[in-house]
């Protein structure tokens, strides 16, 4: 069944390997408008014209490149989001990804069902990583904490679901997790998280696993 929520949505692959590009675009067809590009000039050029709502990038296209084509892609589409793929790397690999601008690193060796979750995870505005690489890239960045006048009154008026929420995802915890530990649904840590977002101020969960790490 078709996602009505990105049934819409332009995706761009950009895959050297037609094989491996063509079997993507045929698994995720039904859910977005999706456009092939083989080489990294077309794709550059096409993002400027199109401004697609997703990017899946072969590591293999930005290998030397990735700061600069990741900087460039956001010049021209500053809501583009792009999600790198490739075979599994080490976690300073992927950390590096995020650090230029990705919203994500997926192994090209998990099924393309997995693919499809990460593209919708990224799209609401999330990243897609193992829980070990946010672990790592918060510690990599996190440094002593300064708050706003409006984010210590948002911190404030968090109900105490809300903070054990955060503080859950500061550990790198998946919603399915912290529904678990919680005895919650995921749906109602979805909303906990929402509303975190609104009162905090803060765009993303990644923004909000930094912000609770550095107050540890």
């Amino acid at each position: 069944m078709t996602d009505v929520t990105l049934e819409k949505t332009t995706l761009f692959v950009a895959i050297a390997d037609k094989q491996a590009r063509k079997k993507i675009v045929e698994a995720l067809s039904s859910y977005y408008l999706c456009a092939e590009f083989d080489e990294l000039s077309s794709l550059l050029e096409a993002v400027g014209e199109a401004k697609p709502a997703l990017i899946i990038c072969h590591q293999s296209l930005v290998v030397e490149t990735q700061s600069l084509v990741l900087s460039d892609i956001k010049a021209k589409s500053p809501d583009s989001k792009v999600l790198i793929t490739g075979p599994s790397r080490p976690i300073e690999i992927q950390i590096v990804a995020l650090k230029h601008g990705a919203r994500g690193y997926f192994d090209q060796t998990l099924p393309l069902t997995k693919l499809h979750e990460a593209l919708k995870i990224i799209f609401y505005g999330e990243v897609w990583v193992e829980r070990h690489v946010i672990s790592g890239l918060i510690d990599e960045i996190a440094e002593v904490p300064v708050i706003s006048d409006e984010q210590r009154a948002g911190l404030e008026s968090l109900s105490p679901k809300e903070l054990e929420v955060s503080e859950q995802v500061s550990y790198g915890a998946t919603n399915k997790m912290i529904a678990k530990t919680m005895n919650i649904t995921e749906r109602t840590v979805k909303a906990h998280l929402t509303t975190t977002f609104q009162k905090m101020g803060i765009p993303d969960r990644l923004s909000l696993a930094i912000f609770f790490r550095d107050l540890r």
